[in-house]
């Protein structure tokens, strides 16, 4: 799997890290047109310290983001879109309250808000963007940001479709865009340190994973309705099919349960853990399976994604992913099981068996897996691992290959129990192997302008 940029993208934007110029504290107060080759493209060197950012959607996940941004120093919010203007003028709000406080200023006005995201991307001051809009929009937007000449921290999956994540994927090295995939994981020790051992080989041969991930849900029909004043219902919707409004369709967690939007949570949470299970056997990620399973839809309402599912997945080598949300040995998290232990990793800790396994000190000529930056909140870890990238311009820890892969892993998943038959997948040719049906499922058109 590729990890690292060609040289010439790499000279595009080498930011620099120096401090403040003498009077830059009181600029940040003024929103600025800066030139690109200010920031530090095009080989030039940076004057500032900031790395200046535009929020695209400011919802759950945006609003996580700006919190976990906070304890970092070297940064500016200097914009925000999302199509609901209530949502971006309290986001906005915060933003600009926010650095009042850490520039020491009565008022602070140097964030501004757009409806539509490519009046953001437009902006040739912006360094990188947050990808935090629904699952049906990532390939979309993050195409035009790469397109845009702007990094980006793009949350899971990395697009709706396998086929618009191949787009996106194949972008990102084609422009030299810097890529954080918002698998915060990554970013917690005891993620990596499960994976440094099953890959270094502490557990014997690795021939079992299992990966559990919390299940969906199933959601009533709702009488359309107007949208709410200053909601952009158009816009949201964007490349997904026009469906009238209703109060819930839009909302978490209902909108990650129709499949016009997001896969389910077979796809859109199982990516976690499906992401740490290629980071400790990369074999996951590289090598064709074969896979097959079992799954409960909803039988009436709006929702139309998995309940439950119960995956197997097998590898040529022998090696077998058990992946479901119920009758799992691994209730949640990622578990690999190899013929001399065992060691598991989930948000709230790490088990091991032999429990000596925990105290393992890695040799230097073993695996060292990409450490981020420590910070008790995983998603300001993966915040700051993501800016030191944008300054190298070498991946962060969860880089867009990496992204793809275990989002691909679960809609595979997701296309094999729809269509109810066992499927082999070849990630070398992104498509299964000799299923024309299936392959017709890698895309879907793409409501017009919407396209990519």
């Amino acid at each position: 799997m590729p990890c690292r940029i060609a040289a010439e993208p790499a000279s595009r934007l080498a930011l620099s890290r120096r401090g403040f110029l003498a009077g830059a504290v009181a600029a940040v107060a003024v929103p600025q047109v800066i030139p690109a080759s200010a920031l530090g493209k095009d080989g030039q060197t940076a004057p500032s310290d900031r790395i200046t950012i535009g929020m695209l959607g400011v919802g759950n996940r945006g609003s996580s983001s700006l919190s976990a941004m906070r304890p970092l120093s070297e940064h500016q919010v200097v914009a925000i879109a999302d199509c609901r203007r209530e949502r971006a003028l309290r986001a906005q709000e915060q933003v600009n309250g926010f650095y009042a406080d850490r520039v020491g200023q009565q008022s602070f006005s140097g964030c501004q808000i757009y409806n539509d995201f490519r009046d953001l991307l437009a902006r040739p001051d912006i360094d990188a963007v947050w990808g935090c809009v629904p699952d049906h929009w990532h390939a979309v937007v993050y195409s035009r940001a790469i397109e845009a000449g702007k990094d980006i921290y793009g949350e899971k999956p990395i697009t709706r479709y396998i086929a618009h994540g191949v787009h996106v994927r194949d972008a990102v090295r084609r422009y030299g865009c810097v890529f954080q995939t918002g698998t915060q994981q990554r970013s917690q020790v005891q993620f990596r340190q499960a994976c440094e051992l099953a890959r270094n080989g502490y557990l014997g041969k690795v021939h079992t994973i299992d990966v559990g991930a919390p299940g969906g849900r199933a959601y009533p029909a709702e009488p359309p309705c107007d949208p709410p004043d200053g909601f952009d219902y158009d816009l949201w919707t964007g490349p997904a099919p026009f469906i009238p409004f209703d109060k819930k369709r839009c909302e978490w967690l209902a909108m990650y349960m129709i499949s016009h939007y997001c896969a389910g949570f077979i796809t859109n949470w199982g990516v976690h853990h499906l992401d740490i299970a290629g980071w400790g056997c990369p074999e996951v990620f590289d090598k064709a399976f074969e896979v097959q399973g079992a799954g409960v839809l909803p039988s009436e309402g709006m929702t139309d994604t998995w309940i439950s599912w119960q995956m197997e997945l097998r590898w040529a080598s022998g090696l077998k992913m058990n992946y479901s949300n119920i009758g799992n040995p691994c209730e949640s998290g990622c578990k690999f099981i190899g013929d001399e232990g065992w060691v598991r990793a989930d948000r709230k800790g790490i088990w091991a068996e032999p429990a000596s396994l925990l105290t393992v000190k890695l040799k230097p000529s073993d695996t060292h897996l990409h450490a981020s930056p420590d910070y008790p909140n995983p998603y300001t870890g993966h915040t700051a691992d993501f800016f030191r990238s944008m300054r190298s311009r070498q991946d962060p820890v969860s880089p867009v290959e990496a992204g793809h892969a275990a989002s691909t892993l679960g809609n595979v998943s997701d296309i094999a129990l729809r269509l109810g038959r066992r499927l082999k997948w070849d990630p070398t040719q992104d498509r299964f192997v000799g299923d024309a049906e299936a392959n017709a499922m890698l895309t879907q058109a793409d409501r017009s302008p919407w396209t990519i």
